[in-house]
């Protein structure tokens, strides 16, 4: 019992620190509400089977809950969220294109293998569990201990915040379990495709060398750059070859489109800043006086930074204010001040100077007894037995079924908060003891006894009340530059008016080429999803109606739809303007290598635009960097590779160049071959490579659809 023990007094612990987190995400979050969108039931498909709002949501909420609980965080930034709800759709396609592919030869996992996971504890996913013995390794009999408890507790043996806890660590268990299971499977499938892979030791040769091999090697570079794109005329048949040669890659799995857009940030007034000053000095006139209630008097003053009714010291304080602390006395007010990196003004009121410590090791006894009478009499000897009788602290815990464990808290963890209530009672309660005092104090839904063991570097505290107000636009600001851009998009209806009048109106217009709607925001602009949703829903050349976005409503935005390409193979008219600069490029090539064939080194030298540079410790596997033209260049490596040393290479196409070049230097080698080893890391490395190939045609076949834009 006594691994239990160690979980049992973690929760409530926890739950006293972070102030009930786990309770406001699980009885309150804000997705459960599935946002009724035009009567869409579908998210998706994947291989043939349509994915519900329903499905996904209940996917994306476990996820959710599992993230908070294992961060002990209660809310997520629209970053966070987006991220995640694109990880839970790529592990929902991943998981049924490989149980798909998994049914289809029989391959299967069973508990038995799952349990034999859990009973070795070797898994990585293991280690990022509750359930871990004080040398930080993953404890199987821990766990069980914690199933067993969590099958005979409910709401009335326990109070509702340690409830919530345990029932939010038995989720984030069968999370971790159904993650081990699905991990088997792709092990299991990998296997296989790797158990079909051979090497031997010509190929491990072949791999070693190109690995190994370095020479330093000479080029002469003649830039594409060096000849206008008027003297290098790409013909319809131009563009058709590099179309063929380039198809492949033309595919798009899903719609993209390109679109244009104006992002119109809306920015303070010089009457906006003046109006807020006028308010700071009112605020600091109010500060100056008495004040009941500075959590109160903070939120009504629009600070940012919220009352702590525990003192920080001034590390942890705004640097603005730490830095200006010593220029007033107890008691007084600074400000108001401008704070030019923030953009904020600022006042603060110096309320006390407390003493504290940087660390503090606790050991607590938790009293929850339904009659309150009762519990005060039994923390009042707990207290007596421990302070005055020279009773083990531990041992007492013991015989009340506690473990007690000793515990540093340290400054760092809470101060940046604001904490009151509970939680500032037992910080400030911490800081106010001796070394070796015990004490209780009464909290809601029980009693602790704590007992002070140590303390480290003590410390000067602040209690400060901080006005920090953000610059902020006004009303009247807002809806003036409203009516300019409504204004604007009255008159200019088209894409092709937005590209002819955007600037001279005083607009920046912005273009992003096959714009997809995993993107969830229209140029990273915050809440501008419905702008996407209209984006996938327009034709070519409309104009979105104007939406307020951005975290503040601080973002004016307009979409315009330039272009659509649907899924599949895009077409040469479509893929035009992404093959033009490609067949540019071959043509110059075709003219520019004629400058360098047949040519001695010191000839080319001669040439006007050639530049020469040398590439030190190039090899077969590695792009050689062209400083001369700021590029990469892939094939320098291969091009010399088998050449003997001084020898030129042919004029040879680059990404960015024509260039001729030479090994300088023997090839030498930094390592002994091993031909097993080196078997073993090519099969390793093919059998990456395969296994990817191998994914993204599942991926393909399953003809996957994404429409979460259109709901979530």
């Amino acid at each position: 019992m006594a691994t239990l023990q160690t979980i049992r007094s973690k929760g409530p612990l926890l739950l006293i620190i972070i102030g009930l987190a786990m309770l406001a995400f699980i009885l309150g979050d804000a997705w459960k509400i599935i946002r009724p969108n035009q009567g869409i039931q579908y998210v998706g498909t994947i291989a043939g089977e349509d994915i519900t709002a329903m499905d996904f949501q209940d996917e994306l909420q476990v996820y959710t809950d599992v993230v908070k609980f294992a961060n002990q965080i209660q809310d997520l930034t629209e970053e966070d969220q987006n991220s995640l709800k694109d990880e839970v759709w790529a592990t929902m396609v991943r998981n049924r294109i490989l149980e798909k592919e998994a049914n289809a030869i029989g391959l299967t996992v069973t508990d038995a293998e799952v349990r034999d996971v859990i009973e070795r504890g070797t898994d990585p996913m293991l280690a990022r569990t509750p359930f871990n013995n004080a040398e930080g390794a993953f404890d199987a009999d821990l766990l069980k201990d914690f199933l067993a408890f969590y099958s005979e507790i409910d709401a009335e043996t326990v109070s509702a915040q340690e409830y919530e806890y345990y029932r939010s660590m038995y989720n984030y268990w069968l999370f971790i379990e159904k993650n081990i299971k699905s991990d088997l499977l792709y092990s299991k499938y990998s296997a296989l495709v790797n158990g079909a892979i051979i090497s031997n030791p010509v190929a491990a040769q072949d791999a070693f060398n190109n690995r190994i091999m370095r020479a330093d090697v000479l080029m002469a570079i003649l830039p594409y750059s060096s000849l206008g794109d008027d003297e290098a005329k790409v013909t319809t048949s131009d563009l058709k070859a590099v179309y063929n040669e380039l198809k492949p890659a033309l595919y798009n799995y899903a719609e993209s489109r390109d679109i244009v857009y104006i992002d119109y940030e809306i920015l303070p007034t010089q009457s906006d800043r003046e109006a807020l000053l006028t308010e700071m000095n009112e605020i600091v006139d109010q500060l100056e006086g008495e004040v009941d209630d500075y959590a109160s008097f903070l939120r009504r003053s629009g600070s940012v930074v919220s009352y702590s009714e525990v003192a920080r010291s001034a590390k942890n304080l705004p640097e603005d204010v730490a830095e200006r602390i010593d220029s007033v006395k107890v008691g007084g007010v600074f400000g108001p001040y401008y704070n030019e990196d923030e953009d904020t003004y600022n006042a603060f009121k110096y309320i006390a100077k407390v003493a504290g410590y940087d660390s503090i090791q606790y050991s607590m006894i938790q009293v929850v007894m339904d009659d309150q009478d009762a519990a005060a009499k039994r923390a009042d000897s707990i207290v007596t037995a421990a302070s005055k009788r020279g009773a083990d602290f531990a041992a007492i815990a013991q015989n009340y079924g506690q473990a007690a464990p000793e515990q540093w808290i340290a400054a760092d963890s809470y101060e940046p908060a604001a904490l009151n209530g509970d939680n500032a009672l037992f910080i400030n309660t911490l800081n106010n003891m001796k070394k070796g005092e015990v004490t209780k104090i009464d909290i809601t839904g029980g009693i602790l006894v704590i007992k002070v063991i140590d303390q480290k570097t003590p410390l000067t505290k602040y209690d400060l009340a901080i006005v920090k107000r953000p610059v902020e636009f006004s009303e009247e600001t807002s809806n003036a530059a409203y009516n300019k851009f409504n204004a604007f998009l009255a008159q200019n209806t088209t894409v092709e008016d937005l590209r002819n009048n955007a600037e001279d109106s005083d607009f920046r217009l912005l273009y992003y080429p096959n714009f997809e709607s995993f993107n969830h925001t229209v140029g990273g602009v915050a809440k501008s999803r419905e702008a996407l949703r209209w984006a996938f829903g327009a034709q070519e050349g409309e104009v979105s109606r104007l939406y307020e976005v951005g975290n503040a409503n601080d973002h004016l935005l307009a979409v315009g739809v330039e272009k659509i390409h649907p899924r599949g193979t895009r077409s040469l008219a479509d893929a035009t303007a992404s093959l033009t600069l490609r067949a540019i490029n071959n043509k110059k090539f075709d003219i520019l290598k004629d400058k360098l064939a047949g040519k001695s080194l010191d000839e080319i030298k001669a040439i006007e635009d050639v530049h020469i540079d040398t590439i030190k410790s190039q090899n077969f596997n590695n792009d050689a960097f062209i400083a001369s033209i700021y590029s990469n260049e892939p094939t320098v490596g291969p091009s010399v590779f088998n050449l003997k040393e001084n020898e030129l290479t042919v004029p040879m196409k680059g990404q960015s160049c024509v260039f001729v070049a030479a090994k300088i230097t023997p090839d030498s080698y930094s390592a002994e071959f091993d031909s097993k080893s080196e078997q073993l890391r090519t099969r390793s490395m093919a059998s990456s490579r395969i296994m990817g190939s191998l994914l993204e045609e599942l991926y393909y076949q399953a003809k996957v659809v994404d429409n979460r834009y259109k709901i979530f």
